[in-house]
């Protein structure tokens, strides 16, 4: 019995020393990771003409010692591919697959600065005596911006300061434009997005109508203030009204305006709101 009491306790002595191990192992050295990695939506529309580029950040996490020194943060631009896969019709395990680049990758210079340029280097740190910092992307207002909706994928990288972190963590896209974009409560067409509850599917002309209706910036903040102030089913009831209308002006309908639309093509879905 004493041979095997001690056995017992030889192998549970192994099995603890091999967890130290690995969390040690993990926590070796300092190493960074994002906050989170949901893609980012910009938009340049609601800046004024003058405004040719601005700046949108992305929160970072440090793990490890916290250093009275700065440190310098490293990241790069990398490609998204869309996979297609092939299955087998009678298994329907997949056979083959094939990536194809995701299109209006964004090109640095043009509609971001790089972050290899001086200046942009020397905002990439974490701060002495701080666990985290913001990460500044200089977005750049090309004119192609009007028309498409660019894609910048960042990863973070390793250097002398900082090792990396969960491999899941490490990569963010950032996707911008000069035209309206969905806003993050407004991200998809489903119950999980809070604003398709209120105002039902998305659509740029839909969005284009409510701005001009309420006279207003219709984006995340508005959003925001206006559950705040429980006012979201108060501006469907007035923006369905003011849509009911619109629509039945006869000068809309002589001047092809009415009804709205969601696109600019007019055999695209009318926009509605919900009841």
């Amino acid at each position: 019995m004493k041979k095997y009491y001690c056995i017992i306790v030889l192998l549970l002595a192994i099995a603890a020393g091999c967890k130290k191990a690995a969390y040690l192992m993990y926590n070796n050295g300092s190493r960074i990771q994002l906050a989170d990695t949901a893609t980012l939506n910009y938009t340049f529309i609601y800046k004024d003409l003058a405004v040719t580029r601005d700046t949108v950040y992305v929160k970072l996490i440090t793990m490890g010692d916290i250093k009275d020194y700065s440190r310098t943060v490293t990241m790069e631009q990398i490609d998204e591919f869309d996979t297609t896969y092939t299955r087998d019709p009678f298994t329907g395990k997949n056979t083959d697959s094939s990536w194809k680049p995701k299109p209006y990758k964004a090109v640095p210079g043009k509609h971001y600065v790089a972050f290899t340029d001086p200046g942009v280097q020397s905002l990439l740190f974490v701060s002495a005596d701080s666990p985290a910092t913001r990460l500044p992307i200089i977005l750049l207002r090309d004119t192609s911006l009007r028309s498409n909706t660019y894609r910048l994928r960042i990863r973070l990288t390793p250097n002398d300061e900082f090792g990396l972190g969960e491999r899941k963590a490490i990569e963010k896209t950032i996707m911008f434009s000069d035209k309206l974009e969905r806003f993050e409560s407004w991200k998809v067409d489903n119950t999980t997005a809070a604003a398709y509850l209120t105002f039902g599917k998305y659509s740029t002309g839909k969005h284009q109508f409510m701005i001009d209706v309420l006279k207003v910036k219709i984006d995340e903040a508005w959003y925001q203030a206006a559950l705040k102030a429980q006012a979201t089913q108060h501006y469907k009831n007035v923006l369905r009204d003011a849509l009911t209308a619109f629509n039945a002006d006869p000068a809309n309908i002589a001047s092809g305006k009415a009804p709205v639309h969601e696109t600019s093509d007019p055999t695209s879905p009318l926009i509605t709101f919900p009841n």
